[in-house]
């Protein structure tokens, strides 16, 4: 639950959000005329009853706006700014009364007196860099809802609040704009926003998520599909008070019905929800289909025309090998994940095809885009179909297959290894993006985005304000430079087949149409040039699942839903969540090493190793401790010498066999010399002694340690790209 300062704090800013963007920051200009209409109209009605005029010392309040907002607002007035709001609530407040006499043009000079003074150019300013998260703020809740009680306002606020979370680095950012428009942020490196926020678990009310649990586990919402209908309305307004856990739950019975539900939902609650992502389809019937490793999208374009359709687990194996089941199936998602990261195929930014300079810079030696802030989707011009041999019908044809890819392995539960961006998530999950996004994806783009759209909005804040002083180094140029002197174009940054207006084909980018400029490079960067695709990747993802039941995760969340878990795992979590079994306990000297060599391990020997042990390089979401069937370490029996053998696996079954190498005499003298330690210590010999053998033990345990983990890498080396009999 929120602790009462955190809800106080996100209290204070949602009400100043409203107040310094004003009610004209959620509506069109055509809003405003309209309410100028009605406010006209009802006050020329002889119908309407006599009423009060209110006033807050001696200034009359405006009827659209409540007694705290007016507060607010005379104090940003009087203050520029709010400080020492802690005075807020000690403070008193005269307000008197007197019987309204309604004339037009009272009622016409009550609606505009917001709009007058200092305040209209906040609100200009407030209308034109709110416009893009604005509809968050003032879409309603679900009609069924009962919004004249308590309960309403109350989800109203709560639901407005935790959007604030989430935009937390739009609202700043252009906070921090409106400051620099003003002068009182005068450099611009002064517009990086780095604000930490609040955990979504926060949010979560433990209690309804329990009252949702016990409702997901009665027969009726199991057999008939049908949940009350709170549950359905919370999930579509309000899914951030229930666990991930629990809406991944109700995401199961939403999407995929009965046939989709756990034999044993009896104990549904008692069980980590990531943990039955592998066998969370028991009660379907399971098709088995042979792949290609020389053609891995081939083999999934056709896998996907068989099966995307239809409600079936899809077991993979590979031709001229033997192994099958669930280590060949998560091992083919990956190498299917690995296809679509491939140079060259033009569907994704930073891809710039070898005409292009600075392609060895994108990519790595090994033909895969490398990228550090995710995928996003390659902006293509709606007027070139084919750009360097390159054809655009082939890049929405992928799209359309990566979309059915993503649908199958959430319906199976199945891991893939593709980085997309978290604007991209958003995008999927129906979100809008906006100019602060860019930056998510392409941080130098949107970082001088930024820097345009407040240098145009100090301009436009300048011709406001032009009859007041004004500070000469306001009007300055960007960065000290004029901005004909950037020699920039109308072609999209990276992409000069991209042109983004016809009628400016020819023209340089200027003080007078840079707005122009910044308003077309959003648009390709984040709408038209990529709409096609996008479209493509939802028709693809619609075969197989609907992407509204997707709506009740973040884009965070679907993230680890599709990909697990981006770190490995914790040392601690070794010894806990790893079962021995059959000669191998946790205290034999062999699991020892080997928990050790596991711990030492780097980022990509990990992802190596699991990819040898369970067939694909991540876990699940919730870690090793959601691995199904746990991860088990057993003694591997070998005819010859041990030394000489090599561990092996059963992928199916996450199974780890191991070598008891040879040890023997090593550890006899180690054993042996810390008892010498013991005695050496006891009696206060020498220090050099006890240095000296203190040493020599550390380098007997790190030689056979180097070993073990030598031969383990080799192993996962010579393991990778086949499923033989071990």
């Amino acid at each position: 639950m929120l602790s009462f300062s955190v809800l106080c704090d996100l209290i204070l800013l949602y009400s100043f959000f409203l107040v310094t963007a004003g009610r004209s920051a959620f509506t069109s200009g055509d809003q405003d005329e309209s309410k100028k209409g009605q406010c006209r109209a009802s006050c020329s009605s002889e119908d309407v009853p006599s009423k009060l005029t209110l006033y807050l010392e001696g200034q009359q309040l405006d009827y659209s706006s409540t007694l705290y907002q007016e507060i607010l607002l005379r104090r940003m007035k009087s203050h520029s700014e709010l400080q020492n709001t802690a005075n807020l609530w000690s403070e008193t407040y005269a307000v008197t009364y007197k019987r309204a006499t309604t004339t037009e043009t009272s009622c016409y000079q009550e609606y505009t007196n917001l709009h007058d003074g200092d305040s209209s150019d906040k609100m200009v300013l407030g209308r034109q860099v709110m416009t893009s998260i604005s509809g968050m703020f003032v879409q309603k809740l679900g009609s069924t809802l009962d919004l004249s009680s308590p309960t309403g306002d109350v989800l109203y606020l709560i639901r407005n609040l935790e959007i604030m979370n989430r935009l937390t680095h739009h609202l700043v950012s252009y906070e921090r704009m409106n400051a620099f428009a003003e002068g009182k942020i005068d450099n611009l490196d002064n517009l990086k926003v780095k604000i930490p926020k609040l955990s979504q678990y926060q949010f979560v009310n433990s209690k309804l998520t329990e009252k949702l649990e016990q409702q997901m586990r009665e027969t009726t919402a199991i057999h008939v599909g049908a949940l009350p209908l709170w549950c359905t309305q919370l999930m579509m307004w309000c899914p951030f008070l229930f666990s991930f856990e629990a809406r991944w739950k109700y995401f199961q019975l939403a999407a995929f019905g009965r046939s989709h539900v756990l034999p044993n939902l009896s104990s549904f609650s008692d069980i980590d929800v990531s943990g039955e992502r592998r066998s969370n389809a028991g009660s379907l019937p399971r098709k088995k289909f042979m792949a290609s490793r020389d053609n891995i999208l081939e083999s999934a374009a056709q896998m996907m025309d068989l099966y995307a359709s239809k409600k079936v687990v899809i077991e993979v194996e590979y031709s001229e090998e033997v192994g099958t089941g669930l280590g060949p199936t998560l091992e083919f998602y990956t190498l299917v994940s690995h296809e679509f990261q491939k140079a060259g195929l033009g569907m994704w930014r930073g891809d710039y095809v070898s005409s292009h300079d600075g392609w060895d810079q994108q990519h790595s030696s090994s033909g895969y885009l490398l990228s550090t802030t995710g995928l996003f989707p390659r902006p293509w011009s709606p007027t070139s179909s084919n750009i360097d041999g390159l054809e655009f019908v082939d890049v929405h044809k992928k799209f359309d297959l990566l979309g059915r890819i993503v649908g199958k392995a959430v319906q199976d539960g199945r891991v893939l290894d593709i980085p997309f961006s978290k604007a991209f998530y958003k995008l999927v999950l129906g979100k809008e993006l906006s100019l602060c996004d860019i930056q998510s994806f392409d941080p130098e783009l949107g970082r001088i985005l930024l820097e345009f759209q407040a240098f145009v909005k100090r301009r436009k804040y300048v011709e406001l304000a032009c009859n007041k002083d004004i500070d000469s180094t306001m009007t300055s140029g960007f960065r000290n430079t004029k901005i004909e002197e950037l020699c920039l174009d109308f072609s999209l940054p990276g992409y000069p087949d991209y042109v983004l207006s016809s009628k400016n084909d020819n023209l340089m980018v200027n003080d007078s149409n840079l707005e122009e400029y910044i308003s077309l490079v959003v648009d390709a960067t984040l709408h038209t040039g990529i709409s096609g695709q996008l479209e493509a990747f939802k028709s693809g993802l619609k075969q197989v699942i609907s992407d509204r039941h997707l709506h009740v995760f973040t884009e965070e969340e679907l993230e680890r839903l599709l990909c697990g878990e981006s770190d490995c795992w914790l040392t601690c979590d070794l010894l806990d969540h790893i079962k021995f079994d059959h000669g191998y306990t946790a205290s034999s000297t062999p699991i020892i090493n080997l928990l050790e060599v596991l711990s030492e391990f780097d980022y990509e020997q990990r992802r190596a190793f699991l990819q040898f042990v369970t067939g694909a390089p991540r876990l699940p979401p919730g870690g090793l401790a959601a691995l199904n069937p746990k991860l088990t370490i057993v003694r591997k029996q070998s005819s010859g010498g041990a030394d000489a053998d090599l561990p092996s696996v059963m992928t199916c079954a996450n199974y780890l066999k191991l070598p008891p190498y040879s040890t023997k005499v090593r550890f006899h003298t180690i054993k042996r010399l810390r008892i010498y330690l013991i005695i050496f210590s006891s009696m206060y010999f020498c220090c050099f002694v006890f240095q000296f053998a203190r040493s020599y033990i550390a380098k007997l345990t790190g030689f056979v340690q180097e070993r073990l983990k030598e031969k383990l890498l080799y192993a996962i080396t010579e393991g990778q790209g086949s499923f033989h009999l071990s």
